[in-house]
């Protein structure tokens, strides 16, 4: 048995054996929080310092992580071996370690946050740890994810705009990152909101969006990037955030701060949703809940006619093939038909667009079209080699024709953008598939088991996470997930599981079928 990291309520770690080995400084347990939700349990050692100590210098900060990193192999003991280091790394043993992300709740019934009990002082912990409780947030708007403000209050408009005052630097280099980082964060949003982007020259007020105000400044080598959003019928401050651009990492740097800032305009533009204007409900088109996939299509087919825009023809498209293989469609020929229909439209619309191409190449990859699948993933990727969709488009064709190691990258590359915040169990399955394929079997359960903590209606996480727990002898564990599965798939069965079109081809190939056999 392996041992447990516990990252909902408290912060807890339990031994192989069930012994507390909990570390008890801040520090100690907001690295095990770092370490448990990074990819391959893996972080830049500079990357970890930055995040814990942000506010000393290079050397006061590599010592304390030092002293830092002593205590938790201290509080290991004779599992000590879970932590593990490299040159300019550290991370967890994911074969020793099981990470659970599973929501407790309190004595009143209240869902409890992550890291509840963590409180560390630095200015980048800070914003890492809201950032991360706020993706685990159960959504409470209901099966669409919207509210609407009060009728009384409505600006008169019938569009959202998002609006871009001038960028303010001290220097021309900043200036440029700064417009650039911007500029491509809210293009990606307006595309997806849907709305106008405008350039703001002088006070706005009166219509439906946000305005954003970007000051960036050289700060030596690096630039300090500020952003600003305001609400453009009011004035009123909704958002702000600051970001470090790092010379000797731009690309990450930048790339990171565009998906959060993407992030922050579609949720502003999803709590201003009015009765004069609705955006699109994409939050609930990553979903695996038949109510929130039905009532996300009745939002985008209800779109006027000029709002039919390609991107909104191919995430129905997408939501349907979720239907069709969840088996949550009384009808998948005719459902299939459609999912066809509305991507050939959207490539009608725009041949060249990301999107419509990613969509395009996974209804491909679903008919086991993988050279046409490839082909439209590539075309996607060429069109914009950072957009998250079109990645995880590629990552599925890969896997399609055994590029599996290629596969993986391709995953990696898209989950570090804004729509996979926005649906994050969708990538960190396909992730999951792909290190069962890599034979990555400890990994593959810990990014299922993130995949479950943000979504408690993702079925293939369930399915992996019972596959996987039973494969490696914790039967408890896999009797808890099939528990979870038979919940919200009421005609699950292990029968049913067996049947060669029941949805674990993945785990079928993989030879990790021996739950069918264990009565559970």
């Amino acid at each position: 048995m392996p041992a447990t990291l516990s990252l909902m309520g408290s912060v807890r770690l339990h031994g192989a054996a069930g012994g507390d080995l909990t570390p008890r400084s801040q520090k100690a347990r907001g690295a095990l929080a770092l370490l448990g939700t990074a990819a391959d349990l893996r972080l830049n050692r500079a990357r970890l310092q930055d995040l814990l100590w942000s506010e000393r210098g290079k050397q006061q900060g590599s010592d304390s992580l030092r002293q830092m990193l002593r205590e938790l192999r201290g509080a290991l003991g004779e599992e000590k071996d879970i932590l593990q280091s490299g040159v300019g790394w550290v991370g967890l043993d994911p074969d020793r370690l099981r990470i659970d992300l599973t929501p407790v709740y309190d004595v009143g019934g209240t869902p409890m946050e992550f890291a509840a009990d963590i409180d560390i002082p630095d200015p980048e912990f800070e914003t890492w740890l809201r950032d991360m409780r706020l993706r685990l947030l159960p959504d409470e708007d209901g099966p669409r994810g919207l509210r609407r403000i009060a009728a009384g209050g409505e600006p008169a408009a019938t569009g959202y705009v998002v609006a871009l005052a001038p960028v303010e630097s001290n220097a021309a280099r900043a200036h440029l990152v700064g417009e650039m980082i911007v500029s491509e964060a809210a293009a990606r949003a307006c595309e997806m909101i849907p709305a106008t982007l405008a350039d703001l020259t002088g006070p706005a007020a009166g219509p439906i969006g946000t305005q954003v105000a970007t000051f960036c400044y050289a700060t030596g080598a690096d630039c300090a990037l500020m952003v600003v959003m305001r609400d453009l019928a009011t004035g009123r401050r909704c958002w702000t955030r600051r970001f470090t651009v790092r010379a000797a990492d731009e690309t990450a740097t930048m790339r990171h701060a565009v998906a959060q800032i993407t992030v922050a305009l579609l949720d502003r533009a999803r709590l201003t949703v009015s009765a004069k204007w609705e955006g699109f409900p994409i939050r609930d088109v990553f979903s695996y809940s038949r109510e929130r996939l039905e009532a996300a299509d009745q939002v985008l087919a209800a779109l006027p006619r000029e709002r039919q825009s390609a991107v909104s023809l191919a995430l129905r498209s997408y939501l349907r093939n979720t239907l069709i293989i969840e088996r949550l469609t009384a009808d998948p020929a005719r459902c299939s038909d459609e999912a066809e229909a509305l991507a050939r439209r959207a490539r009608d619309l725009a041949p060249g667009n990301p999107v419509v191409l990613a969509v395009a190449s996974l209804s491909a990859s679903w008919r086991r079209d993988g050279v046409g699948a490839l082909e439209l993933a590539q075309a996607a990727c060429r069109s914009d080699a950072d957009n998250e969709l079109a990645c995880h488009a590629l990552s599925q064709a890969l896997t399609d024709v055994g590029r599996d190691a290629e596969a993986l990258e391709a995953i990696e590359r898209g989950a570090r953008g804004a729509l996979a915040e926005l649906g994050p169990a969708c990538w960190l399955m396909r992730r999951a598939q792909v290190l069962v394929r890599l034979g990555r079997l400890g990994d593959a359960e810990n990014s299922a088991a993130a995949a479950f903590a943000f979504a408690a209606d993702n079925r293939p996480s369930l399915r992996f996470l019972a596959a996987l727990r039973h494969h490696r002898g914790d039967v408890a564990g896999a009797a808890d997930a099939l528990r979870h599965l038979r919940r919200i798939e009421p005609d699950f069965s292990l029968e049913l599981m067996a049947h060669p079109d029941y949805p674990v081809q993945t785990l079928r190939m993989a030879g990790l079928m021996g739950i069918l056999q264990s009565g559970l």
